[in-house]
C-alpha cells in the first residue's frame, strides 16, 4: 500500500514538472523575438554554439593577445 501510494504521488510530481507553460514575456514583440532567437538553439544548439565560440575565442585572442593567455593560465591554476 505505502509503495502504491509513493509511486502515485512520484507519477504526479513529474506530471507537474513536464507540464510547462509557454514562455511568455507579456510583451508580444519580445516574445516573438525570443521564440525566433531560441527557435534554432533548440533544434541544433551545437550547429550555432560552436562556431560562435570559436569566433568569440579567437577575437578576444586578437584584441587582448598575450594577456588572455595569462588571464587563462591563472584560472585554470585556481589562483
Amino acid at each position: 500500500m505505502y509503495q502504491s501510494s509513493c509511486i502515485n504521488k512520484l507519477d504526479h510530481e513529474l506530471a507537474k514538472i513536464y507540464d510547462l507553460q509557454p514562455n511568455n514575456l507579456h510583451v508580444p514583440f519580445l516574445t516573438n523575438l525570443y521564440k525566433l532567437c531560441t527557435r534554432p538553439l533548440k533544434s541544433l544548439p551545437f550547429l550555432y554554439i560552436v562556431p560562435v565560440s570559436l569566433f568569440i575565442a579567437l577575437a578576444m585572442y586578437f584584441v587582448f593577445g598575450s594577456l588572455l593567455i595569462k588571464l587563462v593560465s591563472l584560472l585554470q591554476h585556481g589562483f
